[in-house]
Parts: structure tokens; sequence; C-alpha cells
């Protein structure tokens, strides 16, 4: 059973690997859309990224199986596997909002709405995109808040393994911040505060991680100085065969 879900973990680290491949094809393609959108220019290759976004789609689901079957199996790299294929699961879920609101809608960065009624109403499609920023940073301020903090030095590591791979996400985030206070118009003014409270949650909590690795660090490595002092008495000779007692007075000094 171990030999099978093994096989299970080398599966998904090799197929992870492809579809974030997949991922970062669709994306370029995407952004260069969107340079030709910027430049008064039709798309090009809408359907090629459709095409890409589908394929990462169907990778995902197989991939999540796969996820399943490890974490029934109880394997210890369950969690790990979840939260990879999770990561990827959500940068296409960002890759998709950004194509459907901003290439398929067809509204330019910097023109969603024309000048002359740019002061009259938001655009809607601006609007929604602030929209899918804003649950982006509700969700991972959920995220961030919610988590535990390990029950030992095994699971500290990976907490925090995993919370700095969730703060990059969060860092890399300004990006489309900025895209969105490009687009903002009217009603969709302000909206770019959103993701200070997770930025700033992000960042503490990691502070936080880091401190308590080193603590528990420290705890971990005098306890198992501890252990072995134990050992060496439980196990000290004393009868006359053992070892003379001044090199045990000199060691309790």
């Amino acid at each position: 059973r171990l030999e099978r879900l093994q096989r299970v973990v080398t599966k998904l680290q090799m197929e992870s690997g492809l579809c974030e491949e997949q991922l970062n094809q669709a994306d370029n393609l995407l952004q260069a859309e969107l340079r030709l959108l910027e430049a008064g220019k039709g798309p090009q290759k809408a359907a090629e990224v459709e095409r890409d976004l589908d394929k990462a789609d169907g990778m995902i689901r197989l991939l999540f199986t796969d996820v399943q079957s490890l974490k029934d199996g109880r394997h210890p790299q369950g969690e790990q596997m979840y939260r990879r294929v999770y990561r990827l699961h959500e940068r296409l879920v960002s890759i998709r909002t950004e194509y459907n609101l901003r290439l398929k809608s067809g509204v330019p960065v910097a023109a969603a709405v024309a000048p002359v009624a740019a002061a009259a109403a938001p655009s809607e499609a601006a609007l929604r995109y602030v929209q899918e920023l804003r649950g982006w940073v509700q969700d991972n301020q959920r995220r961030v808040v919610g988590a535990g903090w390990g029950m030992d030095l095994p699971s500290l590591e990976s907490l925090l393994s995993a919370h700095r791979g969730l703060h990059r996400d969060i860092h890399d985030f300004g990006a489309k911040v900025q895209r969105a206070r490009d687009d903002e118009v009217n009603g969709a003014r302000g909206a770019d505060t959103g993701p200070v409270p997770a930025q700033e949650s992000s960042s503490q909590r990691l502070r936080h991680l880091e401190a308590l690795l080193g603590f528990v660090g420290a705890a971990t490595a005098e306890l198992l100085w501890l252990s072995q002092r134990e050992d060496e008495e439980v196990t000290f000779d004393w009868s006359d065969r053992g070892p003379a007692l001044p090199a045990k007075q000199e060691a309790y000094s």
C-alpha cells in the first residue's frame, strides 16, 4: 500500500510541475494579448488562451483525485501535496478571472469607458474585476487569521514553508492591485485599499512563525540534550566494574 501511495506522490510531483508550466504558458499568452488590447489592437490568440486554461483545469481535477487518494491512505505527504495542488487551482482561478474580465470582455486597461462617459458611470467589467480582487483578498485574509501554529517542530516547519508560499502570492498580488488602480472609475475608486490588511496579517504571521520556529528549535535541542544525559544516567554502571567515579563527579560539576 505504501509503495502504491509513494508512486502517487511521484506522479503528483511530476504532473503538478507540468500543470504549472501550462499555467505559465497561458498567463504569458494572456499578458501578450492584454498588451495588444492596451495598444488599441484586437486580441489574436484569445481562443488559444482559453484552450490552455481548459487543459490546466482538466489537469488540476485529476491532481485533486490523486491527492484525495493520498489523504484517504493517510500518507504523510498528503497535506503537503494538497496545498501544492490548491495553489495551482488558485492561480488558475486568478488567470481565468483576468481572462474573462479583461480580455474576453474586450475592455482596455486605460479605456474602460469612453472619456465622455467616464464621469457618468463605472465600467461594469472594471467593477467585476475589483470585486474578484476583493474576494481573493478576503479569502486569503481568512486563511492567514484562521491558520494554526503546529504541535511540534516538523509541523511548525511545514506551516512556515506553506505560509512563505502564501506570503509570496499575497505580495505578488500587488500587480493586480495596480491594474485595478489603473482601471478604477467612479464607483471602483478606493477599492485598492483592500489588500493592505492581508499583507499586514501575512507579514505578522510570517514573523511570528519564524520566531516560534527559532524558540521551538532551541527548546527541542535542549530536550534532546536532556534525553541524552538521562540515558547516560540510567545506563551508568555504578558497580566496581564501572568507570572511575572522579569522571562522573567532574561531569556533575
